[in-house]
């Protein structure tokens, strides 16, 4: 979670015997004479705490007798903007719709801020197969509480292999890998997402809903997408392009508890993973798609036994085509994942 005093930079103003404010420190000082501090009326105070104003100044006293009057500003725009650029897009989403107004409005036209384009990123749509069906025959708390409990498993999962939750719609969940932070091993990496998160469900976590057993339809699709902010009222970080509708295609045609996907993916994945062709679809403004399902990780490249994914091998191929270890989660059950669903 983002600390929102790093956004804020605080002042402090010394009472002196005379009730005059005087800078306790340089900053304060150097805001002062370059105007872009205004100290607030020494008459405004009260003994302890708010301005009587109202304002954002608190007046305190320390213990060994010296009054203080403390203060905080936002910082610029621009320093602003530094911050955002390194949250992740939830991150992004959050922080801008708890800073004032004026301030979001002029840090969403700012360039830090405004639509990237990224040549290449895998998009993943996990689905829950026939949940209206259920939402229809039980109490809709419930059925709520456990489709929940599904997506925090999916956040704990994707979020372990460096992947981004984009959004929920209804009872389907999106996430992405290789955006905002571009990486070569964005299909490898959510691919290894996606084989967790149907392992995690085949294990039947959580309370039975009316003897409902889950089962999830899982795409991807990797290619080009842009990334920017939508909404004049609430701020929300989205992503468009030909590859969301693909992988959310391919999704929808994809078998219930398996994970499918596209051949660009395929591609990209082949030499980690055991691939079946599964055939082609035709997708909207896109022609033929080639269905690939990914029926686990290579033999050689399998972790024999335990919560991992991988054996050295796996890692050492993917040391060799990206230059950089594979995430952690592919070794061994995350702690949250475990305190979930138990070791995997």
């Amino acid at each position: 979670m983002f600390d929102l005093r790093k956004l804020l930079t605080p002042w402090i103003l010394r009472v002196e015997a005379d009730g005059r404010l005087t800078p306790a420190d340089e900053p304060t000082a150097a805001a002062l004479r370059d105007g872009s501090l205004t100290p607030p009326d020494p008459d405004a105070l009260a003994n302890d705490g708010a301005a009587s104003d109202g304002g954002a100044w608190r007046a305190l006293t320390l213990p060994g007798g010296e009054r203080v009057v403390v203060g905080a500003a936002l910082q610029g725009d621009e320093a602003i903007a530094r911050q955002l650029a390194g949250l992740s897009l939830q991150g992004k989403q959050v922080l801008l719709n708890v800073l004032p107004p004026a301030v979001s409005e002029r840090l969403a036209e700012a360039r830090a801020l405004q639509p990237k384009a990224y040549r290449e990123s895998t998009i993943v749509f996990i689905d829950a197969v026939q949940f209206s069906r259920l939402a229809a025959r039980v109490d809709p708390v419930s059925c709520l509480k456990q489709l929940d409990f599904y997506f925090s498993l999916f956040d704990q999962i994707t979020s372990a292999f460096g992947m981004e939750k984009v959004t929920t719609i209804g009872d389907a969940y999106m996430g992405v890998a290789g955006v905002p932070q571009r990486r070569a091993a964005h299909a490898v990496d959510a691919t290894l997402a996606a084989l967790r998160v149907t392992q995690a469900v085949a294990a039947r976590p959580g309370p039975i809903v009316d003897e409902w057993e889950w089962s999830f339809r899982v795409g991807l699709h990797s290619g080009p997408c842009i990334s920017g902010i939508i909404g004049a009222r609430r701020k929300v970080f989205d992503l468009w392009g030909d590859t969301v509708s693909i992988a959310a295609h391919v999704q929808r045609v994809g078998r219930p508890d398996t994970v499918s996907v596209s051949g660009a993916t395929a591609q990209l994945i082949e030499p980690f993973f055991a691939l079946q062709f599964d055939g082609t679809t035709v997708v909207r403004n896109a022609g033929e798609v080639e269905i690939h399902v990914v029926r686990g990780i290579r033999p050689e490249l399998r972790a024999d036994a335990g919560p991992g994914l991988v054996n050295e091998a796996f890692h050492e191929r993917y040391l060799a085509a990206f230059g950089t270890a594979c995430p952690d989660a592919a070794w061994r059950a995350q702690a949250a994942e475990q305190e979930l669903l138990g070791a995997l």
